[in-house]
């Protein structure tokens, strides 16, 4: 028995490093392509554009308070019936969703078309004369979140089946479409903001049908059926889900609600800024994310067939690792900001850099416990979980909007926003504590410690040299290099127990004796 177990976590550690691997390929081409595609865009389009752009963009996104909760549950339940072998619930649950999601779809136009068309043209801070083309992009967008939400039920299936290599070509694909639409966009006379919603649509369409054709021809249960529909099945999903809007609705309120504010109160310039800052913080979550995508099913499936020991230890390490993950990119990337915008941009928004250095830490904030997160959707009781959270995460806004009403500056937000985010990690692990067999005390031993030692050390270096050395070209090449070498150095030492240490040495070994 003991054999069994040994082999099937040897099994599943070897697939979640395959399908990391395979994802930060996909990554590092798709970062590449998006750090371009982000640089002639911002030229192509002018800062203004640019700015509005995010906002509409943000405007859509909110409508994911009423349809991405229905996706994160549908996700889960497929994992669950996966990990469970259970092919008639597969069949019956993916042309369930995708009914529900068609369901969704028409929700979200509805209510994009009255709120989101209302707030754009009578709240949003647009400058004059591109309100047309701000109308366009928001018509645009709806139609994309259409497209998005009916292809989620296909995403999920592949996620759950691991077949992470064909999530990673087509993301590649997409990201060198993206790349054309840059070329277009440079090359057009008329108004190239319109033209970019109207592109951007046909590739989310391309990569929809791209998405039914192979899951159709590659999982039985991937057969969509409109007549099938079970009512008992939607209602436990749609329980799920109700608890978890109420979680989004924090979420959606303290990421595009507060892009709202920053328009309202700042203007375009700061949204163009924000959005500068996002577009490098999410090539740095990016890459983090393969790594999490890669685990996730694996912790769903292990609590779902009882092997929590095994479930638990890789929450513990999927954490520590994506803090060490995003150390390796943050510390360089915080220091040296200003050059790496100036490098990367032709003309460089206000705010930017500072926007840049606390979203580096806010996405630590943030992605930092997801294993934990993971393993409270695969557990399934969400409801006091969801309210003591979402309670936590709503205050992110209001304080914002008091801060920005009594004149504080844009990046104010920032500092909130990080602050609430650590304290639910605390929120998590009190959950869990509460549900499930997990120990909290092994976690902040062996995840939560490390991980400040490691912070503390990784920075000490980089931050002396950048004090004692003004700042030039010659210092980015340098010390940016330094950087992830020590930061990596700190992490092998401070981060790594004996056992993976172990581990490390003998693959490379391995790689040594084979060349």
């Amino acid at each position: 028995m003991s054999n069994q177990i040994s082999n099937n976590t040897s099994a599943n550690n070897k697939r979640i490093a395959k399908n990391t691997l395979v994802l930060y390929f996909r990554t590092f081409i798709t970062m590449i392509v998006g750090l371009y595609t982000g640089r002639v865009m911002l030229q192509a389009l002018g800062v203004d554009n640019y700015g509005i752009n995010s906002v509409v963009g943000g405007i859509v996104a909110m409508s994911s308070l009423i349809t991405g909760t229905m996706s994160q549950a549908i996700s889960r339940y497929l994992t669950v019936a996966l990990g469970k072998g259970d092919k008639e619930q597969l069949k019956t649950m993916f042309s369930t969703s995708v009914n529900a999601q068609i369901l969704m779809s028409i929700i979200a136009v509805i209510v994009l078309e009255i709120v989101g068309v209302w707030f754009l043209n009578t709240e949003a801070n647009i400058p004059e004369g591109r309100m047309e083309a701000a109308n366009w992009v928001l018509q645009c967008s709806i139609v994309s979140l259409v497209i998005g939400l009916v292809s989620s039920p296909y995403n999920a299936i592949i996620v759950a089946h691991e077949r992470m290599n064909i999530y990673a070509y087509t993301s590649i694909v997409e990201a060198i479409l993206k790349l054309g639409i840059c070329f277009v966009i440079m090359s057009y006379g008329g108004d190239r903001l319109i033209l970019l919603a109207l592109l951007q649509v046909a590739v989310g369409l391309g990569m929809r049908l791209f998405y039914g054709w192979y899951c159709g021809r590659s999982f039985e249960e991937a057969t969509y059926n409109p007549k099938v529909f079970d009512k008992e099945l939607m209602k436990e999903i749609t329980v799920f889900s109700g608890w978890n809007m109420f979680g989004n609705t924090s979420w959606i309120l303290n990421t595009q609600g507060v892009n709202m504010l920053i328009n309202v109160f700042f203007g375009v310039v700061f949204n163009a800024a924000q959005g500068v800052a996002n577009t490098i913080s999410q090539c740095i979550d990016s890459f983090v994310t393969n790594f999490t995508v890669a685990f996730n099913p694996q912790i769903t499936k292990m609590f779902a067939s009882g092997d929590y020991d095994s479930c638990y230890r890789l929450v513990n390490r999927g954490s520590r690792f994506t803090w060490m993950l995003m150390l390796l990119f943050i510390v360089p990337v915080f220091i040296e900001a200003d050059t790496l915008l100036s490098l990367w941009l032709v003309e460089v928004p206000d705010m930017a850099s500072v926007f840049l250095r606390f979203a580096l830490f806010n996405s630590l904030a943030l992605k930092f416990s997801q294993p934990l997160f993971t393993l409270i959707h695969a557990h399934g009781n969400i409801k006091r979980y969801t309210i003591e959270a979402s309670i936590g995460g709503f205050l992110i806004f209001p304080l914002t909007w008091i801060m920005y009403q009594c004149g504080y500056p844009v990046w104010c937000t920032y500092p909130i926003a990080i602050f609430v985010r650590f304290a639910i990690v605390a929120i998590r692990l009190n959950h869990l504590r509460r549900n499930t067999s997990y120990q909290w005390r092994v976690f902040v031993k062996e995840t939560i410690l490390p991980c400040v030692i490691m912070i503390l050390f990784s920075f000490s270096l980089p931050l002396i040299g950048a004090y004692w050395w003004k700042e030039t070209i010659c210092r980015f090449f340098i010390l940016v290099p330094i950087s992830v070498v020590w930061t990596g150095i700190v992490c092998y030492v401070i981060g790594l127990t004996r056992g993976e240490k172990k581990m490390i040495i003998e693959q490379v070994k391995k790689r040594i004796h084979r060349l």
